[in-house]
């Protein structure tokens, strides 16, 4: 019957492991809104000539592409990719999060004076949202890949993990955001 909606319909719109989903929607707006208001710093920190101003618009680039994959799934390509080049199981089962992992947590690495430039109350919060992020990202999505080679992609197991690892990525997202606002208004007005 056209213009219904099934029951199987309804429960796949909040699925939060499918990218078509309504939280998946929600996800690609934090990571967009995330890279609006990096841009936007980014532009005052050139503005100001801050030492700090390619962070701000790396940054940007970062959670653009962020949100373009979380509606596109290039990392599950990317993963399929890498599957074939060594052995995927337990942890590794989604290939593609360890090298994502490590890779975040050198750029963690690299952007500590970024950070330490935060006033220290948000410079906690900045670190904490990254944990968070990283804890769903990468952490829940290893044990979610050792849940699914154990038990399937539709196990209660996984779709726990699952909803774990999203919830945690759009937590991290949203305390980002927060930061960032927060920061924006410690700067001063323009003009002042």
């Amino acid at each position: 019957m056209e213009g219904t909606i099934s029951k199987s319909s309804k429960i796949w719109l909040l699925d939060v492991d499918v990218e078509q989903s309504a939280f998946t929607w929600i996800s690609v707006l934090a990571f967009f809104f995330a890279a609006q208001v990096l841009f936007q710093l980014g532009q005052v920190a050139f503005l100001r000539n801050s030492r700090f101003k390619w962070h701000w618009l790396f940054l940007a680039g970062l959670f653009l592409l962020l949100s373009f994959d979380e509606f596109s799934g290039v990392h599950e390509k990317i993963s399929a990719g890498l599957a074939s080049q060594f052995d995927n199981t337990g942890l590794f089962y989604f290939a593609w999060a360890a090298p994502a992992g490590l890779l975040a947590l050198l750029g963690l690495a690299a952007f500590i004076p970024f950070i330490r430039s935060f006033p220290p109350r948000l410079a906690t919060l900045l670190m904490l949202s990254a944990a968070i992020f990283l804890f769903g990202a990468v952490g829940m999505e290893m044990v979610g890949g050792a849940m699914a080679e154990a038990g399937g992609l539709d196990s209660l197991n996984y779709r726990l993990a699952t909803t774990v690892e999203e919830g945690a990525e759009l937590t991290g997202v949203l305390l980002f955001v927060y930061v960032l606002l927060s920061y924006r208004e410690t700067l001063p007005a323009a003009g002042a």
